[in-house]
């Protein structure tokens, strides 16, 4: 009697064990991460989402908790990436979802400045003051 409760037990946390598994989000064996690069149409910082604008449309992303976001060299957080930055963002295949693991917001183009030439040219001002005389004053 006691051998068959301990083997109903093992069973049981087995089967827990199993189904806790199951559910876990996992990336397929073997799945390569894949390389998007486009335009960001809008982030939601809230659900951890990023809309990309690639050639065929647009894409949806999940960002993983953890996920390293970067503008140049510099790690920013998600919502601090802009609609219309241009983004490359690495990402897998979970559970049919694309999950973002490292997005590169492109570092903003310095502005090109034109050579101005430095040489001005001065002009005089000069400036006349005329006086006139007081009048005189009137004749009794």
């Amino acid at each position: 009697m006691k051998f068959s409760s301990v083997l109903i037990a093992v069973l049981a946390c087995t089967s827990l064990l199993l189904a806790q598994e199951a559910t876990a989000p996992k990336a397929a064996k073997g799945a390569k991460a894949s390389t998007i690069m486009g335009s960001v149409v809008s982030v939601d910082a809230i659900a951890n989402t990023i809309i990309v604008k690639v050639k065929k449309g647009e894409d949806t992303i999940s960002v993983e908790s953890g996920a390293k976001i970067m503008s140049g060299k510099k790690e920013i957080a998600l919502g601090d990436i802009k609609a219309d930055a241009k983004v490359t963002v690495t990402c897998k295949m979970v559970d049919g979802k694309k999950v973002a693991s490292k997005i590169v917001e492109a570092a903003a183009k310095a502005e090109k400045t034109s050579k101005k030439s430095t040489a001005e040219s001065t002009t005089s001002t000069t400036t006349t003051t005329t006086t006139e005389p007081a009048a005189a004053p009137a004749a009794k």
